[in-house]
């Protein structure tokens, strides 16, 4: 079995992750636009790839699995989903099982304003999100809302280009530099991330929530676990809504007794290694979903106040 991890960036832990899943049975690949990535060096080969943006990306992408024999693909990069949800079933015609929902999820997840409509009409908790500037102001008016607010990147990502903003006159500054930018409510209060794991029925099969300590980048960096069973009940409705497959990391917050749902990232969230401490093994799931295996549920009872602190490894290349 060969396996390629792409945009995989810092995260050799993952690539560690996954060769003991394959058990010496096989390879892991891994890929990056950037040829200092530090987890390069833990794989058993590396490649470079194009920028995302590229429009060779797809095609060097490609040609990577076809010269390699890639059983399997799995993308740890936002912007990259788009792309592989598109063309899953070309690289299926080359034998590579790409581990991504199809692409109408995806873009439920990739697009925040998306997102944000889809809680709204399953009736999920989730702040007030505008994309137009003046509908926001309007809801100010009637104390629908108020400030602070926080703007986003409507497809975003890792946390980049969020603003605070405290005033109208703020809003609309921001506004003016971008058009595709969301305007929420900011939801106060404690901050979880929730790993789960769908199988090929879009079944959900496993289930771990953390609560975040400390954030790095836009990615959880000290965390505690926590097993919280209305959260897991709350979260099953949402899996019953939409059609995921694989690793998925959901962000919510609870303030008060409330939850509110702010995100969804359809791929390895950056807490998951306080999940894999505690038995989820995700990568082990993986390796049964592209050799077409059942993937058994596992609902672990898993402790609680287990802490999750990362810390950076230093690599020297010569």
């Amino acid at each position: 079995m060969r396996i390629l991890i792409t945009s995989v960036g810092r995260r050799g832990y993952l690539v560690k992750y996954f060769k003991e899943a394959i058990k010496g049975q096989g390879e892991i690949f891994v890929a990056d636009c950037s040829d200092l990535a530090p987890a390069f060096y833990r794989a058993d080969k590396y490649f470079l790839l194009p920028p995302i943006s590229s429009r060779s990306y797809f095609l060097e992408l490609t040609k990577i699995c076809k010269e390699n024999k890639i059983n399997g693909l799995v993308s740890l990069n936002d912007l990259e989903l788009p792309v592989i949800s598109k063309n899953k079933d070309k690289l299926k015609k080359l034998g590579v099982e790409a581990i991504v929902p199809k692409l109408k999820t995806v873009e439920i997840c990739y697009d925040k304003y998306k997102t944000y409509l889809f809680f709204k009409q399953n009736d999920f908790p989730t702040p007030k999100t505008f994309i137009n500037l003046r509908e926001c102001l309007a809801a100010i008016k009637r104390n629908e809302i108020t400030f602070p607010l926080i703007i986003k990147q409507r497809k975003g990502s890792a946390s980049a280009g969020i603003v605070i903003v405290n005033s109208a006159k703020e809003a609309k500054s921001e506004f003016a530099k971008s058009k595709d930018l969301i305007i929420q409510e900011l939801i106060g209060g404690q901050e979880y991330g929730v790993d789960i794991f769908c199988n090929a029925s879009h079944e959900l099969i496993s289930i771990f929530i953390k609560k975040k300590i400390k954030m790095r980048a836009g990615e959880t960096d000290k965390a505690v676990s926590v097993y919280d069973s209305r959260l897991i009940d709350m979260i099953k409705k949402v899996v019953k809504k939409i059609d995921f497959y694989g690793p998925i990391d959901i962000d919510i917050f609870k303030h008060g007794n409330r939850y509110s749902i702010i995100e969804i990232n359809p791929r390895f969230g950056g807490g998951y290694p306080l999940a894999h401490a505690l038995k989820a093994d995700f990568p082990g799931k993986i390796v049964k979903l592209i050799n077409q295996e059942r993937v058994k549920s596992d609902f672990l009872r898993y402790p609680n106040n287990i802490f999750m602190m990362k810390q950076d490894e230093i690599i020297i290349r010569r």
